[in-house]
């Protein structure tokens, strides 16, 4: 796919813009525990048919990926600078370079190997050394590229690129009466599951039969399936905050005294994400609000958000990162802010540089705007929200903006991928 151009058409009305449903992980339902009060989510019938081993969340209508001719590209004008640009593509390199000359990935009805790709990236840093207009590294990458399309099934080209970001969260070393919820270390039992193992699920531990299940659900943790075995890193007094985490992948920890640790994905429970957003959403109980919005709303929910973060089975562990660190993708490297989004690599590779073109959240203005940009982007991660070969997640870095914009991002758009002919 790196000689390519992978096209994402998306095709979301403008309103839908400030639905973010990113999400990496999925849950189990929860029933009133007794002695606890009835929920009208209770009656919620959405909720009421689904399987403990189903996730909840947007279907993206994708049909495929295949090649387009040259005239899709749009005009290659980066709205970034220059540094970010070839900090990506050295990423990849970096990372086609540690791959043996066997590795192959499949676009749409094509295979390449490791030496195609890396020549795909050498060629590719050459042509942006050359200090070519837009209009001229247009034709360039038209004339060595080959162009593939990321297409809808039902002619609408209903798929989206949303955003996600390094969660900052205020939490304490030690548990008290307000900071109840511990972020959780990898359990020693956790297995990373493989396709020779037969199970449906990416994480789980042997039973004391010998059985191969899920680790624990959000519910079970929260009932105390954890304790005793020292894997508390820090306390929060949220538990959808936690999720807040879990889904973005990566956050600074702050403690009370401005001290801080960073923290990074280490393994999952196996069980399947559900979006309470769109549970919330679909069951009426609230409107269409920006991921931010819909966190500060559950944080506000005294005593039933416990309870309404269950709804999410999937559970994310953890472990502490280096203090001046960046968040680490599934490439193995370090995420570019701005540049590297997360794919699903059943369909789009790891380790390909693309052009994204779509509409992007500003809040430089102080209010939030929406506007057009292109922007060259590679594939560094990947997400269990992010399913089919029309869905990327764009990640926005650090910082209160960053959180703001990508908990705003929800929009249509293409995304271009090269592969050297």
């Amino acid at each position: 796919m790196k000689a390519s151009a992978l096209v994402i058409l998306l095709g979301l009305p403008a309103a839908s813009f400030s639905q973010p449903w990113y999400a990496p992980q999925r849950a189990e339902l929860t029933s009133p525990s007794p002695g606890q009060p009835a929920d009208a989510l209770d009656a919620c019938p959405k909720l009421s048919k689904l399987k403990s081993s189903e996730g909840y969340a947007d279907e993206p209508a994708v049909k495929e990926v295949a090649q387009v001719g040259a005239e899709a590209l749009p005009l290659p004008a980066d709205d970034l600078e220059r540094a970010g640009l070839l900090e990506i593509l050295n990423t990849n390199l970096d990372y086609w370079n540690s791959r043996p000359d066997s590795a192959r990935i499949q676009v749409g009805p094509d295979a390449y190997e490791a030496p195609r790709l890396r020549a795909t990236i050498k060629a590719l840093q050459e042509l942006f050394s050359s200090g070519l207009p837009p209009a001229g590294l247009r034709k360039a990458l038209q004339d060595r590229f080959r162009i593939y399309r990321a297409s809808a099934d039902d002619g609408t080209g209903k798929t989206v690129i949303t955003g996600y970001y390094e969660a900052e969260l205020p939490v304490t070393k030690t548990p008290d009466a307000e900071h109840k919820y511990p972020i959780h270390l990898k359990p020693a039992d956790l297995v990373k599951t493989t396709p020779a193992m037969g199970v449906d699920f990416d994480y789980g531990r042997y039973d004391g039969g010998g059985r191969l299940v899920r680790h624990y659900s959000r519910q079970e943790i929260h009932a105390g399936a954890l304790e005793g075995q020292g894997l508390e890193l820090v306390w929060s007094a949220h538990p959808s905050q936690i999720m807040l985490l879990q889904i973005q992948g990566s956050g600074v920890l702050r403690f009370p005294d401005g001290d801080y640790a960073r923290a990074g994905f280490d393994g999952a429970n196996g069980h399947p994400f559900r979006s309470v957003q769109k549970i919330l959403i679909d069951c009426g109980e609230i409107p269409s609000m920006s991921f931010k919005d819909f966190i500060a709303y559950l944080s506000a929910q005294g005593p039933r958000e416990e309870r309404l973060a269950d709804l999410n089975p999937r559970y994310v562990y953890f472990r502490e990162r280096a203090k001046d660190s960046r968040p680490y993708g599934a490439i193995g490297r370090a995420l570019t802010p701005g540049r590297s989004i997360a794919i699903d690599p059943k369909y789009v590779p790891l380790g390909l540089f693309g052009l994204l073109k779509s509409r992007r959240p500003d809040a430089s203005g102080g209010s939030l705007a929406f506007k057009d940009f292109n922007r060259f982007v590679s594939t560094h991660d990947t997400g269990s929200a992010i399913r089919g070969p029309g869905r990327v997640d764009l990640f926005w870095g650090t910082g209160a903006a960053a959180e703001t914009e990508a908990s705003s991002m929800k929009a249509p758009g293409e995304l271009f991928l090269f592969i050297l002919k």
